[in-house]
């Protein structure tokens, strides 16, 4: 991964939603945005998940507390990187409630109908008269076209800003779903796996929170960076407008969050290497995630696929530490195109072919099959490099 400026991206904002972001003080660089706001015309209703770490950052409590307060109806979202505003205390919770007491009074609605999230370095207080300066700005500059501006203020070390936009058929119109999602490092599956917000110009009757828990365990779920759960992690989803179906608002909203949980594994600190970790033969669909979590968060795999050694050793005995009762004997191992472990034999033979695979492609694809049912997985991370270390070596410097 190299550290570059993104350009700015084009996002196209669901009908009803808008976006502005600015520049407040909190990163170094002046010409990259570091507070960025969603709006929406009027409340729409909002679900979300939060990490289970059990140190949280204030936003998380003031989140919960907000949407338990507003029966789940949110009006807007502030976010704010280069402070995680965790582990300050009681006074990062206040810190935290006043800001978005006073976005509430700029835009007209009750305080609990904002939410407020923050990244980056833990431990420092919440630079709040930074940000309270902003707030008019921001609320005078919101427009429908700002989404990309949204997209990269967010961001923390990642190298490139993230959206996806999905449509779908509701009723008699195309409903739209964008998604925003922020995360290149301390990204593991446990709830949610980084700040993501997702957007929708429609709503389906029934349990909306069901229905997200349900996307994220087939989307953000499923990519790993690096083991670490963030104490900050967050996943909304934003639903306004005309009642539609469930299954193509769960569709959308959920290949909408495949894609940016797959960005964020490309975009992964350091990285060389996309990883797909490839689970078949499980006897659910839990268990196939188990399998190729831990597979993917092995520092022993990752390293492999950073030195291009298909070392199909390290994928097989991460598998067999991780808890599933599996026969070596049956499994099947691969890289790439090339079978290297089959009924209880490797393939010395085909491993070129697999070197070959890690040398020539970015997108490499890891494989096992358990061979005991028909459940299967696809976990999505990235090879452990020298650039990973050095990158948070430096992260508060």
């Amino acid at each position: 991964m190299v550290q570059t400026t993104p350009s700015p991206i084009q996002v196209v904002l669901p009908q009803g939603f808008r976006a502005s972001a600015v520049h407040c003080g909190l990163r170094k660089q002046q010409d990259h945005a570091d507070l960025g706001l969603l709006i929406a015309g009027e409340a729409q209703k909002a679900v979300a998940v939060f990490t289970q770490n059990r140190l949280c950052g204030a936003h998380v409590h003031v989140c919960r507390e907000h949407l338990q307060q507003s029966a789940g109806l949110v009006r807007a979202i502030l976010v704010n990187a280069r402070n995680a505003n965790c582990a300050t205390g009681q006074q990062g919770i206040a810190d935290a409630r006043a800001v978005c007491a006073q976005l509430a009074q700029r835009i007209g609605c009750p305080p609990e109908q904002v939410l407020m999230c923050s990244t980056g370095p833990i431990g420092a207080p919440l630079p709040k008269e930074k940000i309270l300066a902003k707030l008019d700005w921001l609320v005078e500059h919101q427009s429908e076209h700002a989404g990309g501006e949204f997209a990269r203020a967010i961001m923390t070390t990642d190298t490139f800003p993230k959206a996806q936009t999905r449509t779908f058929a509701a009723n008699d119109r195309i409903a739209r779903v964008t998604g925003f999602a922020k995360g290149a490092g301390m990204i593991h599956p446990n709830m949610a796996t980084m700040l993501a917000f997702t957007l929708v110009d429609a709503c389906p009757e029934g349990d909306l929170q069901m229905l997200l828990r349900r996307s994220a365990d087939r989307s953000y779920h499923r990519v790993t960076i690096d083991g670490d759960t963030s104490p900050n992690d967050t996943l909304v989803l934003w639903a306004g407008g005309a009642t539609c179906a469930t299954a193509p608002f769960e569709q959308a909203v959920t290949e909408a969050g495949q894609e940016l949980a797959r960005s964020i594994a490309r975009d992964g600190e350091g990285a060389t290497r996309f990883l797909t970790i490839e689970v078949r033969g499980a006897m659910d669909e839990a268990e196939a995630n188990l399998v190729g979590r831990t597979i993917a968060t092995s520092p022993l795999v990752k390293t492999a696929v950073a030195g291009r050694d298909p070392n199909w050793g390290r994928i097989l005995s991460a598998a067999g530490r991780c808890g599933v009762p599996f026969d070596a004997e049956l499994v099947r191992v691969w890289v790439g195109p090339a079978e290297v472990y089959s009924h209880g034999v490797p393939h010395p033979e085909r491993e070129g072919e697999a070197h070959q695979h890690l040398m020539q492609n970015t997108d490499i694809v890891l494989g096992i099959d358990l061979q005991r049912g028909i459940a299967q997985a696809d976990i999505w991370s990235c090879d452990l490099t020298k650039d990973y270390i050095q990158i948070n070596a430096d992260y508060r410097s």
